[in-house]
């Protein structure tokens, strides 16, 4: 006989389990697999369930217990599709310091450099997610994997399989979210006269050396691996000589990016960002970063170096006590720029001013008059002045803001000597100067209302 005793069904509050528990029936029945079925029905569990349990637990008749007797789902998320990059472009540009202090700059690495046909990239695709569902039949949606862009860029194809393959060798850079490969001019001796001179749109490696009258021009970064004799290198990026430059008071570097060198002798150097380098001598530097001179053979001896963010060297100058002129901060005559380029800008403002309201004089005379002034010599000069002030005006403010953000760059810069600073050596931040008269031990120069004092190194 089936007994009218309804076993107790419990769903958890996740939805993902159902539980039974059979009562013990005061009217001598038995539950079967029908009825629990039924007692199931009726509060809703309809999927995952456990038949052979179901059955089991009518045999046995286990009563006042609980036995999970159904399980939902689990929804199952998805993945993102991903790239897996075979190049790295996060390499550090710094020279290592050796255990004995000094630097090896072979340790530098300039470029990232890939073949042709080279697979750059792997694109592994989204994989979708599997909705889940409660023991109640209710659906859990599963996260869905998204798909990523394609790769953006030049210099490379998408093949079939989700690669990416390198269309010519070259140097592999990221630039924002794009990658490009770009050419580069790899000279495996040294660049002279019969070689001639290099112009090129891209990086210039040379293994050799670059010998006196040559001129190297990359839109990218040169590397030189030999000596660089009395010659003009100028580039877009960096500058990477791993040996030196004996300029021989006819040499000139100039740089978008930083440099990193040996030394320098008798060199003219211009620099948008940051010099490591040992030794400057006798040099005119102009360097728009921060000059890093930390090593142990660390020396700036005469020549004047300017780095406008600020100076760390191990010894200034020499026991000869040969004139060194050093320069950290905004110069005086970015200051007196700024000030003439503040005066222009309010008088060409003044003057645009005076000018539209010239025009709008000739707009009025058309409409009472009724005739046009459009070829009025006196109205096309206004014009002609409007169009020529607009764009000095637009330089104007755009040269003041350059300045603007170089003072505030240089601001609080200062001069830092690890080892010894010798007498001979001048100082100067912003417009005041210090001559160094006697020896000064590891001391930071700064400045500090109109004076530039010493402290200690921290």
């Amino acid at each position: 006989m089936v007994t009218e005793e309804k076993p107790i069904v419990q769903i958890t509050a996740d939805g993902m389990e159902a539980y039974i528990m059979l009562v013990t029936p005061d009217d001598g029945g038995e539950y079967t697999v029908e009825s629990l079925q039924k007692a199931l029905d009726e509060r809703g569990v309809k999927y995952g369930i456990d038949e052979s349990a179901l059955k089991k637990l009518a045999d046995e008749k286990k009563y006042g217990l609980e036995t999970l007797i159904a399980r939902g789902t689990e929804a199952v998320d998805g993945k993102d599709g991903y790239y897996v990059y075979n190049f790295n472009c996060n390499f550090d540009k710094k020279p290592l310091i050796k255990p004995d202090g000094t630097v090896d700059y072979w340790s530098v690495k300039s470029i990232e450099s890939v073949v042709q046909d080279q697979v750059i990239a792997e694109y592994h695709p989204c994989v979708e997610g599997t909705d889940g569902k409660t023991v109640t039949g209710k659906p859990i949606p599963a996260k869905r994997g998204r798909e990523q862009l394609p790769l953006k860029g030049k210099g490379f194809e998408r093949r079939d399989d989700n690669t990416y393959v390198a269309l010519m060798s070259g140097k592999i850079e990221t630039q924002n979210d794009r990658v490009v490969i770009l050419p580069v001019h790899e000279l495996s001796g040294n660049a002279d006269l019969s070689s001639g001179n290099i112009d090129f749109h891209g990086d210039v490696v040379i293994h050799g050396s670059v010998e006196s009258g040559v001129i190297v021009k990359a839109s990218g970064t040169i590397t030189v691996d030999g000596i660089v004799e009395a010659c003009t290198l100028e580039a877009g990026k960096d500058i990477i000589l791993r040996s030196g430059m004996l300029g021989g008071n006819k040499a000139s570097v100039k740089t978008k990016g930083s440099i990193t060198a040996k030394f320098f002798e008798f060199t003219r150097i211009e620099c948008a960002g940051d010099i490591r380098a040992d030794v400057l001598m006798d040099c005119q530097v102009q360097c728009f970063g921060k000059i890093i001179m930390n090593g142990k053979r660390g020396s700036i001896i005469g020549g004047l170096t300017h780095g406008v963010r600020g100076i760390e060297v191990t010894t200034l100058g020499n026991d000869a006590e040969k004139k060194t002129v050093i320069m950290t901060g905004a110069s005086p005559e970015e200051y007196a720029k700024l000030k003439q380029l503040e005066k222009t800008i309010q008088e060409l403002s003044q003057g645009l001013v005076q000018i539209d309201e010239g025009l709008r004089k000739f707009e009025e005379l058309e409409k009472a008059r009724g005739v046009s002034y459009k070829d009025d010599p006196r109205r096309v000069t206004l014009l002609r002045v409007k169009i020529r002030d607009t764009a000095t005006l637009a330089n104007s403010k755009e040269e003041a803001k350059r300045i603007r953000n170089l003072i505030e760059s240089a601001s609080g810069a200062c001069v830092t000597v690890l080892r010894e600073t010798y007498p001979g050596v001048v100082i100067q931040i912003e417009d005041t100067k210090l001559l160094v008269q006697n020896n000064v031990k590891s001391a930071e120069f700064y400045k500090l209302q109109d004076k530039i004092k010493t402290r200690e190194c921290s």
